[in-house]
């Protein structure tokens, strides 16, 4: 489970615990309304934060010998610093692969995408 799943389902739980406090206790209304707007504001700055797309109670599986993309993946080119975009081999609208000297896709007619 990553962390913003958790996070969201803590805010289903809190949305329902001030919903039933307004219902049950009315005269603690106002509280509940500043209570759920400070929490969204919260539960915002949490959500958004690098750390939240990381999985909960899996651990990080060791790195290998060497650090950076290189090692991590040794057959993957290295960029070397600012160049031309480069060429997909696939159409980006209908996944059908295209040649290298192609400019369309020959199964929807899109132009090749550069990226």
């Amino acid at each position: 489970m990553i962390i913003r799943t958790l996070l969201t389902l803590v805010n289903l739980a809190t949305f329902v615990v001030v919903i039933s406090v307004l219902l049950l206790f009315p005269q603690y209304g106002a509280f509940a309304f500043y209570f759920l707007v400070g929490w969204m504001v919260a539960s915002l700055v949490l959500f958004y934060q690098p750390w939240a797309s990381r999985p909960v109670g899996t651990r990080a599986s060791p790195t290998p010998s060497g650090s950076g993309p290189a090692a991590a993946f040794p057959n993957a080119p290295m960029p070397t610093g600012p160049s031309a975009p480069s060429a997909l081999d696939f159409c980006v609208y209908c996944a059908a692969p295209i040649g290298p000297n192609v400019t369309k896709c020959a199964a929807c007619g899109h132009d090749r995408g550069a990226f």
